[in-house]
């Protein structure tokens, strides 16, 4: 069954609206270079903003169960940008830390309440495809964003690509805002924490997330640092973008497929997959052996990220949807911040090979905390959501119309 075009166009504007977000910490630490002479500075900014993130997400998650979407996005939105366009003109460093802090405790919870709400749009037999076809736009942001970035920089610098991404995504979070559906009442106080609702799956998959993102953390670091160690650090770029491309062809063939399986078993085979293919990490000795590798483990983290999408949409009572996908992206940013450093520290201390063994532990023991709580995962693959009762209109808004597979 194809995704509705409404809620395709809802992919589309959400990813975008989230664009400045996702790189964001990068224009934070080029700027930051640029404007105060101190990477010291730059780096204490993207820690601070970090932070500021981890700190409100579930809070502003549960403020969109009881304000609604609009309103939390709009002001939230405004916040963030008065931040972006503070940091494109500051010079001081203590402000530069403070409005990096500022920006990342007001960001807007345009990914929380868009995947929500995809819920409400879309009905459970697509379901499966719609969060695939959303993890496809995901990862197209992060294949072409860093390429936008470099574009951004050649013709404006850092100031001028932070501008020109806060115009671009607070436009889009606007957007947003206007094409989001109304939440549907489920008959309980929207107040109601989101744990008293699915809360032995949420922690399920809470525990799993850190442990995938422990992952991620230390990707970032051991890809350039294996790109020195073999004496082409100028191919960490290209190493990066080719891990990405195997996550959006993964993505791809699950949006064009379908989900095998019940979505439990989904995600324990795509998390399987990766601790499998990351295993290999440490054997390459060229960057093309490595190209290869990273395009293998690749093709499970688009699709993973999916399945896990639609566990939560199954497991939690609409109103508190966005809460959970807060909490989940608490969970990340603590997950990346612990990767990193561990895989920092094994790197400097007993070699870049070691140090990728730290991404398969990490897989290891989130592959065993989801076999061991398997029960938790059993949600049903046919259980029916509230479905938006508004007509959808008869075109998309505006640049959405003829967005990517939606088959």
């Amino acid at each position: 069954m194809n995704v509705p075009g409404r809620a395709v166009g809802l992919i589309t504007l959400m990813n975008l609206a989230y664009l400045p977000i996702a790189m964001r910490q990068l224009l934070i630490v080029l700027l930051g270079h640029d404007s105060t002479g101190s990477f010291a500075t730059a780096g204490a900014a993207s820690a601070a903003c970090g932070i500021g993130l981890a700190s409100t997400a579930p809070l502003t998650g549960r403020l969109l169960s009881r304000l609604g979407d609009r309103p939390v996005l709009l002001v939230t939105g405004l916040g963030h940008l008065l931040c972006l366009l503070g940091l494109a003109v500051v010079t001081e460093p203590a402000a530069f830390v403070a409005l990096a802090a500022a920006a990342g405790l007001s960001t807007p919870p345009v990914l929380g309440s868009g995947r929500a709400r995809l819920a409400v749009l879309v009905p459970a037999p697509a379901l499966a495809r719609a969060y695939a076809v959303n993890a496809v736009g995901q990862e197209l942001i992060y294949v072409g964003g860093p390429l936008t970035v470099t574009l951004s920089l050649m013709l404006t610098g850092p100031g001028g690509a932070l501008l020109a991404f806060a115009a671009l995504g607070t436009a889009a979070l606007v957007g947003t805002a206007l094409v989001m559906p109304r939440p549907i009442p489920d008959g309980r106080p929207a107040a109601e924490p989101v744990f008293r609702s699915g809360r032995a799956t949420v922690a399920t998959l809470l525990g799993t997330h850190l442990g995938y993102t422990a992952c991620i953390g230390a990707m970032w670091v051991l890809v350039p640092a294996f790109a020195t160690a073999v004496g082409q650090p100028d191919q960490a770029g290209l190493l990066v973008a080719v891990w990405s491309a195997g996550s959006l062809v993964g993505g791809l063939l699950l949006a064009r497929r379908g989900r095998p399986g019940s979505p439990g078993g989904a995600y324990l085979a795509f998390l399987g997959t990766l601790t499998v293919t990351s295993l290999v990490l440490p054997l390459p000795r060229t960057v093309p052996q490595m190209a290869l590798a990273l395009a293998v483990f690749g093709l499970g983290l688009a699709p993973w990220l999916a399945v896990t999408d639609e566990i939560l949409a199954r497991a939690i009572p609409a109103p508190r949807l966005a809460e959970a996908y807060g909490w989940l992206l608490t969970a990340g940013q603590l997950g990346i911040a612990l990767g990193a450093a561990t895989s920092g520290a094994v790197n400097e201390r007993l070699g870049n090979d070691a140090a990728f063994l730290v991404v398969g532990a990490a897989l290891v023991l989130a592959l065993a905390t989801a076999l061991l709580r398997r029960r938790t995962l059993r949600v049903s693959a046919a259980a029916p959501r509230p479905v938006d009762p508004t007509p959808a209109p008869s075109r998309t808004p505006g640049p959405v119309a003829r967005s990517g597979p939606v088959g």
